[in-house]
């Protein structure tokens, strides 16, 4: 079996997955390996990317944009004020007060607001806004602080994206094991009822390619934005498990031929 036919039988074919189970570890380890990188780049890498080349690159932003930023008597300073989207969180910029006013963060949302003394984490739901956590800048930065020092920080920029881009990566794994576990407990029962004999290493296999369309569909949707991520995921859920329920039936011993 080769590779893309395994993704294309863990996306559509339940009836393979008694062969599915059967390949060595190895070749599961490379799966599993190969659909949490793409979730990644899906979810992460290519929106970062498309806002980053939607600016020009970060040493455009920071030497036009944000080119008057700098430090000085204690506080963080930009002749104009500095909005920006990314990833679905909102970067707010206003160094008029020490922080950044509530009425600028009106719509909805995740929002970084920095003001000349504080920055703080906030969220905006309904018109109400939350700051969950507030930053003295003071902290942050030193009294020779300005763009060019911005500009040296670039490559360090990257490297951050790149351990997010991992983190993420291992996110995922730990949400789709878990819920390849929690699939596992339900089928593994039925398992030893119909005496289909797998082990239970064999059952969270089972489970995990059951839902590759559902995992596929929802990180999918949820980065192109075209309809609600919670709707999606649930039926997403129903078709992880038809995909798996139906897999043990082909698998039942009374099913084979």
């Amino acid at each position: 079996m080769t590779f893309s036919e395994q993704i294309v039988y863990a996306m559509f074919k339940p009836s393979k997955y008694k062969e599915l189970i059967k390949l060595k570890q190895g070749r599961f380890n490379l799966f599993v390996v190969v659909m949490m990188l793409v979730l990644g780049i899906v979810t992460f890498v290519i929106p970062a990317g498309a806002t980053i080349t939607g600016f020009g690159g970060f040493e455009k932003l920071f030497t036009n944009q944000l080119a008057t930023i700098r430090y000085e008597d204690g506080g963080l300073k930009l002749d104009t004020q500095f909005r920006m989207k990314v990833n679905g969180l909102n970067i707010v910029m206003q160094t008029d007060g020490d922080t950044v006013d509530d009425s600028e963060l009106s719509k909805d949302g995740m929002y970084l607001a920095i003001g000349s003394k504080i920055l703080s984490f906030a969220t905006t739901i309904d018109g109400n806004t939350s700051h969950y956590q507030n930053m003295d800048i003071s902290g942050l930065f030193d009294e020779n602080f300005n763009c060019d020092s911005l500009v040296k920080l670039i490559p360090h920029i990257y490297i951050y994206m790149f351990v997010v881009f991992i983190f993420d990566c291992i996110g995922f794994f730990i949400k789709y094991a878990a819920m390849a576990l929690l699939f596992g407990l339900f089928i593994n029962t039925i398992n030893k009822t119909m005496n289909i004999n797998m082990t239970f290493g064999e059952v969270f296999k089972l489970c995990f390619y059951g839902q590759t369309l559902g995992i596929i569909i929802s990180n999918f949707n949820t980065a192109l934005g075209l309809l609600p991520a919670t709707v999606v995921s649930i039926i997403c859920v129903f078709i992880s498990v038809h995909m798996i329920t139906t897999s043990v039936v082909f698998m039942n011993p009374k099913n084979q031929v």
